[in-house]
């Protein structure tokens, strides 16, 4: 799910409607200057408050390589990012997840053109949350259907 314009109110609901547990916030750099909500410290602090649990994993699951670029081809090669997933692949195993971008539209998100690509090649079911609060399974993009 991407917060785009949301307020944190239409987020945690949406969140609740789906029976969320968990927060996992996969942007690289946490923070936003229009809405201060979803600011790291702040946004941690309302998830808890909600009975959620916030992970950051930013830096193994953001989309930046190590040097700082967007290639996602790279991205998926690198230790860090394949130990990120490992950590995901438990915690959505044990409870519901959510992670969590700053782009609403999840095709124009690192959430689906990377992260919901690896998930998949794992048989993992992926559901994007969309801002009107509906959802849309992920489908495997025609780049990674390649063998």
């Amino acid at each position: 799910m991407g917060h785009g314009q949301l307020s944190w109110d239409e987020l945690a609901a949406m969140l609740h409607r789906y029976s969320v547990e968990v927060i996992v916030d996969v942007r690289a750099f946490p923070y936003v200057d229009y809405a201060p909500w979803f600011n790291r410290d702040q946004l941690e602090h309302l998830v808890r408050r909600e009975g959620w649990e916030y992970i950051w994993s930013g830096s193994q699951l953001g989309a930046l390589t190590s040097d700082g670029r967007v290639d996602y081809v790279a991205r998926e090669h690198e230790p860090r990012y394949h130990t990120g997933i490992k950590e995901l692949l438990t915690i959505a195993g044990e409870r519901s997840t959510c992670l969590l971008g700053s782009q609403a539209d999840p095709l124009a998100s690192h959430r689906h053109s990377l992260i919901a690509q690896t998930l998949l090649k794992h048989n993992v079911e992926v559901k994007h949350i969309l801002p009107d609060g509906s959802t849309r399974y992920a489908q495997s993009d025609l780049f990674h259907s390649l063998p």
